[in-house]
C-alpha cells in the first residue's frame, strides 16, 4: 500500500465496550464503486460513528491505521474518509473496511470494495518550456532524494572528473551548485545507463543541525572499489576523507575467477552496489549477479565488511535502477531490483537497516534473460509501474499491484512507436495527470519521447513543441506538479553539446 502511513495502529482501546460504536460507510454504504487508475484527485467517502484516534481503516485486510494528521494515506474524520490518490494506480479491486477497537474485540464496518479501471479520459497534449540560457556544462546527470532535499547531480568526465551538486529551491532547481567535488578514478558503469555515481543529503546526527551530502562512486576497472565521501555544506563547508565502501578484495569475491563492481546506491548510511562473482567465468551460474550490502558504522566513521543480499535459492540479481515513490515524493527510499533475470521487485531496508526485497505475489516476466536498467514508480494501494530498458528489445512496461487482486501485465511498447535510434540514459520517472510517466533520451538522434501508463495501456509522445527536445540524458524533479490543475514538472536537460539546460514539462488536456 506504500510505504510509511505517517500514522499509528493502536493495538487495543481503554474505552469501555458500550461506549463504542459500530462504524459506518454511508455513501456509499455497501456494494462497490470505481475509480480511474489515474485519478490524482482525493477520493471522499462519507462515514458515521467514528471513534477519533481509534477507529482504523483496513485496506485489503491489512491496517493503514488511524489516518492522523502526516498520513502519506489519507484522513479520517468524524463524518468523512479521504483518500489520498496520485495516479499510476494498478488495475484491480481492493476492500476497504472501517475497525473500531474495544476490550472486547474490533467492531467492523461493512465492507467496500474499489474497482481500479483503465481511464476513459482523451490523452493530454504535453510540451516543455526550458531557460533560455545553459546552467551549466557536464557528460552525465543524476537526481536523487526527497523534498526538501532533492539533489541534481552534474558529472563532467575526462582526466579530472568532477561532480556538481544542485538542491531544489521552491520547487526549482537553483542558480548555483551547493558543492563540486573532485572524483579521482571515477568509472562509468556503461551497462546501466547512468553515472557510476550515487548522492543523497544525509539525516542531520544526534545533536547537530550540520547538513551533510554522501557521494559514492564507482572506481577503477572493471568496478574494483566503491568509494564514498562526507562533504559537510553547513553550517560550514567541510571536505571529509575519501573511503573504500567496497573493494574486490573483500571475502565476498575470494572465490571467484571473475569479478566486477556496477553502479552504487545509497539508502541512508547503507551502501548497495550490483556486482558480478563468477566461479567459472565462462560458464554462467545464478546467483553470479548479485548485491554487495554495506553499512556505515554508528560513528559514521567507517563501513563495515560488505554482506551478500540474501536470497532463499541461489538467484540472480541484477538490472539495479531508481524507483520513485508518489506518497512519499522520495527518489531513492527503495532500489528496483530484478530477480532470477526475470521478476521485477523492491529492495528496501528494515528499520533495522537489513535488506528486504518485495516482489509481486503473482509473477510477470518483464524482458526475461536480456541486459536491462529498471525504473520504477511506486503510487498509492500497493501499485508499481515498471520501466525495463534492454539494448535490443526497446522498452517494456509492466503495470503491477502488490496488494488486493491486482490485474497485473507486462507490455512491450511496440517498437514503431518508438525512434529507430539507441536510448542515451536512464528514463527519467514521473506522473502527469495521473498517468505514469517515463522520458526517454536519445540524443541529437531523435528527440525524447514520453510514454504515458495507464495500468492496461502505453502511449508514446514525442516532445517536440514548442521546439524538438534532444537530450543525452534528463531528469524530472521528484514531484507531484504534474498532477496539478496547471501541470508542470521541473525538468534537466543534457544535451550532446554538454550544456545542461533546465525547465519544465507541462500538460493540458486543451491544445498549449
Amino acid at each position: 500500500m506504500g510505504a510509511g502511513t505517517g500514522s499509528d495502529t493502536d493495538a487495543g482501546s481503554d474505552t469501555d465496550s458500550s461506549e463504542v460504536p459500530d462504524p459506518a460507510f454511508l455513501n456509499p454504504a455497501l456494494g462497490d464503486f470505481l475509480v480511474a487508475s489515474t485519478q490524482h484527485v482525493p477520493k471522499d467517502i462519507v462515514v458515521q460513528k467514528i471513534t477519533l484516534g481509534n477507529t482504523q481503516l483496513l485496506i485489503d485486510g491489512q491496517t493503514a491505521g488511524t489516518l492522523g494528521p502526516g498520513s502519506a494515506l489519507g484522513e479520517l474524520t468524524d463524518d468523512r474518509l479521504r483518500l489520498f490518490l496520485h495516479g499510476a494506480l494498478a488495475l484491480g479491486t481492493h476492500t476497504l473496511q472501517l475497525a473500531s477497537l474495544t476490550p472486547d474485540g474490533p467492531r467492523f464496518s461493512a465492507a467496500l470494495t474499489m474497482n481500479v479501471g483503465a481511464p476513459d479520459d482523451p490523452l493530454p497534449q504535453v510540451w516543455t518550456e526550458l531557460d533560455p540560457e545553459p546552467r551549466d556544462v557536464g557528460d552525465a546527470l543524476l537526481a536523487s532524494g526527497a523534498a526538501p532535499d532533492i539533489l541534481l547531480g552534474v558529472v563532467s568526465g575526462g582526466l579530472d572528473p568532477t561532480l556538481r551538486l544542485y538542491r531544489a529551491d521552491e520547487g526549482a532547481w537553483a542558480d548555483t551548485p551547493v558543492l563540486e567535488t573532485t572524483l579521482k578514478g571515477y568509472v562509468p558503469e556503461v551497462m546501466s545507463l547512468g553515472p557510476g555515481i550515487a548522492a543523497i543529503v544525509l539525516p542531520p546526527a544526534p545533536g547537530s543541525d550540520g547538513a551533510v551530502v554522501r557521494v559514492a562512486y564507482r572506481r577503477g576497472m572493471p568496478g574494483d572499489a566503491i568509494v564514498t565521501r562526507d562533504l559537510t555544506i553547513s553550517p560550514e563547508p567541510n571536505i571529509g576523507p575519501l573511503q573504500t565502501a567496497v573493494d574486490l578484495s573483500a571475502d565476498l569475491f575470494r572465490d571467484a575467477e571473475f569479478a566486477a563492481l556496477g553502479r552504487p546506491f545509497l539508502l541512508g548510511d547503507v551502501l548497495l552496489t550490483e556486482f558480478l562473482a563468477a566461479d567459472d567465468a565462462e560458464t554462467a551460474h545464478p546467483g553470479d549477479r548479485a548485491i554487495a550490502h554495506v553499512r556505515r558504522s554508528s560513528d559514521r566513521s567507517s563501513w563495515a565488511a560488505p554482506e551478500r543480499v540474501s536470497t532463499a535459492k541461489p538467484l540472480d540479481l541484477d538490472a539495479l535502477g531508481p524507483a520513485l515513490s508518489l506518497p512519499q515524493l522520495s527518489l531513492g527510499a527503495s532500489i528496483s531490483v530484478r530477480l532470477g533475470q526475470r521478476v521485477t521487485g523492491l529492495l528496501t531496508l528494515s528499520d533495522a537497516g537489513a535488506a528486504l526485497i518485495s516482489e509481486p505475489g503473482e509473477e510477470i516476466d518483464l524482458s526475461p534473460g536480456a541486459p536491462a536498467v529498471l525504473t520504477t514508480i511506486t503510487s498509492n494501494l500497493g501499485a508499481r509501474t515498471v520501466a525495463a530498458v534492454t539494448p535490443d528489445r526497446g522498452i517494456g512496461l509492466a503495470f503491477l499491484g502488490t496488494s488486493g487482486k491486482p490485474k497485473n501485465t507486462a507490455v512491450t511498447v511496440p517498437a514503431d512507436k518508438l525512434p529507430d535510434a539507441r536510448i542515451t540514459a536512464q528514463p527519467a520517472a514521473g506522473v502527469l495527470l495521473g498517468y505514469s510517466a517515463f522520458l526517454l533520451p536519445y540524443g541529437d538522434a531523435a528527440p525524447v519521447r514520453l510514454v504515458l501508463g495507464d495500468g492496461m495501456r502505453t502511449y508514446v509522445l514525442p516532445l517536440v513543441d514548442p521546439e524538438p527536445l534532444s537530450c543525452r540524458a534528463v531528469v524530472l524533479m521528484p514531484s507531484l506538479g504534474g498532477n496539478l490543475d496547471a501541470p508542470a514538472v521541473p525538468l534537466a536537460c543534457l544535451q550532446d553539446s554538454g550544456s545542461l539546460r533546465v525547465g519544465v514539462l507541462k500538460a493540458s488536456l486543451a491544445d498549449p
